[in-house]
């Protein structure tokens, strides 16, 4: 059994359609989808029947969809450790390999090669700011609250890896507990965990999730398989995922983010490419190609326009 989870609440379950129906489009590889999610339901979603977890249905494409209501009111972003605990431990604990991907990510290349990483260890993304020397004064003060805590550091890491996109399987899922135990470590110096972020990354948490991550990963014994910031699109490179920075495709106005110098991204063009898909079609079909075009005009009228970034 191969586990495809997300998490979602309010408008992200926009992001949700997109990234499943780009799953499909590539493969599929995976035999269920699990998300976590808060508050409504879209009216959108396929007829639900009650299961063991929550509510569920099969989609067109045959694969199983399950959604398992969370009981938390911290930041959804740190909501992740917990969840992969549930999710591997009791929801699906015998199943071979499980990966997430944040509900804003949609799949650009075969689904199949995910399975191929897997195998090579727990599989992480290096994030947009990916390089943070194993002597970085921050990273130093991980280690010494790891220290504290009785967590022993295994593995000397020069990289910032992104918690946006996480593959483990049965062979590694340690990795999880690991992650687990190094949030509960750091989340004491994060701020309100109600908040995405507090800090700045002088400070020792820039982000609870994430940090913890990286953490993790200098503290487990499972292995590792690391791909570049290519990987979510942020460089040229192995393009697996885009993964937009900043504010979310289907909130963004675009032709008043243009004129102040901002023009689509190739994450917009791809979100409003997939949004609309086999398995869900939450926006009609001329908006979805109204913003398909107005991307793509812009984004060829900015070759002429001072703009920032179109990562």
């Amino acid at each position: 059994m191969k586990i495809l989870t997300t998490l979602a609440e309010n408008d992200y379950f926009m992001g949700v359609a997109a990234l499943v129906n780009s799953v499909v489009k590539h493969g599929t590889y995976v035999d269920r989808v699990i998300i976590g999610y808060r508050g409504q339901l879209p009216n959108w979603l396929p007829k639900l029947v009650n299961s063991k977890h929550g509510k569920s249905c099969t989609l067109k494409s045959g694969l199983e969809l399950e959604l398992v209501l969370l009981d938390s009111d911290l930041h959804m972003v740190h909501e992740k450790p917990k969840w992969f605990k549930h999710l591997a431990r009791v929801i699906e604990p015998d199943a071979n390999e499980y990966f997430f991907f944040d509900s804003d990510i949609v799949v650009i290349n075969r689904m199949s090669f995910f399975g191929d990483w897997v195998k090579e260890g727990v599989a992480l993304c290096e994030d947009v700011n990916f390089d943070m020397s194993s002597n970085h004064p921050v990273r130093q003060q991980w280690i010494k609250l790891a220290e504290e805590d009785g967590i022993e550091i295994k593995r000397i890491i020069e990289r910032y890896y992104n918690s946006g996109f996480l593959g483990w399987s049965n062979k590694t899922i340690d990795f999880i507990d690991d992650w687990e135990r190094c949030f509960r470590t750091l989340s004491r110096k994060s701020g309100d965990m109600k908040k995405f972020r507090v800090h700045d990354r002088t400070n020792t948490v820039l982000s609870a999730n994430q940090d913890s991550l990286n953490l993790a990963a200098m503290t487990t014994s499972a292995p590792l398989s690391t791909i570049g910031p290519d990987a979510m699109g942020f460089k040229n490179g192995i393009h697996l995922m885009s993964h937009p920075i900043g504010p979310k495709p289907w909130r963004r106005k675009f032709f008043k983010e243009y004129v102040r110098g901002s023009p689509p991204r190739n994450s917009d063009v791809l979100f409003w490419e997939y949004v609309n898909g086999t398995e869900f079609q939450p926006i009609s079909s001329s908006i979805t190609k109204r913003k398909q075009l107005l991307c793509k005009v812009l984004r060829g009228g900015a070759r002429f326009y001072k703009s920032n970034s179109l990562s």
